[in-house]
């Protein structure tokens, strides 16, 4: 069982007692999910074809670093000491949070503007880096599943920095969506966050920025 003080400490339990890996090692894990920043942040000075095409061969790389982790390939002891200290338990059978992400931002600039994109990576990037380390480390109100209030509120201030930061995204925008996006990552309990907050902010803040345009041009 689950010691009392790590309870008290927002500690979840470590990989050996059963769901979840320690603190250290989910600072370790966000630390790396920062490097994801190169995904927007490549977006403002390559093409859109360019980043398209980038971003699909490093995601098709991270799939067959899952796919043969799944079928015990073993080439992927070449990469194993690396992977599987940051893999959560939940994820030894499934894609890991890198996976989707790559395809989050292969899919954002594939259909939405450059601004949305942007600024629904980083929303994630950013949102769910700061979630994890604040609600892991400092959370006591449960919400749903293993968020907390306290994350989910690390989320939104993230989030509306990330609105903040993004170029060519107005900023009542920006805003506006910070709060649907921290609702958005609360109930991603069945479909991972690294996908659904990317898509969903990004389309928002695209249809967003559509209409905006047409507003401005009929007047």
């Amino acid at each position: 069982m689950v010691s009392q003080t790590q309870e008290q400490q927002g500690i979840k339990p470590s990989a050996k007692d059963g769901t979840e890996f320690g603190y250290d090692r989910e600072v370790w894990r966000k630390l790396l999910h920062l490097f994801a920043l190169s995904i927007p942040i490549g977006y403002q000075f390559a093409s859109q074809t360019a980043a398209v095409v980038i971003v699909f061969i490093c995601f098709l790389g991270s799939l067959a670093v899952d796919i043969a982790r799944f079928r015990g390939w073993p080439i992927q002891r070449l990469w194993n000491p690396m992977v599987s200290p940051i893999v959560r338990p939940k994820e030894s059978q499934n894609f890991t949070g890198a996976t989707f992400i790559l395809f989050s931002g292969w899919l954002c600039r594939l259909v939405f503007t450059l601004p949305a994109a942007t600024f629904g990576m980083l929303v994630i990037i950013l949102g769910d880096t700061s979630a994890a380390l604040i609600g892991r480390r400092w959370g006591r109100h449960r919400t749903i599943g293993n968020r907390t209030m306290e994350g989910s509120a690390a989320f939104l201030v993230a989030a509306a920095i990330a609105g903040i930061c993004t170029p060519g995204l107005p900023l009542a925008i920006g805003l506006a969506l910070a709060v649907p996006a921290a609702f958005v990552e609360m109930f991603s309990t069945r479909v991972d966050d690294n996908l659904s907050v990317p898509l969903v902010i990004g389309l928002c803040s695209h249809l967003a920025l559509t209409v905006m345009a047409q507003t401005s041009g009929t007047v």
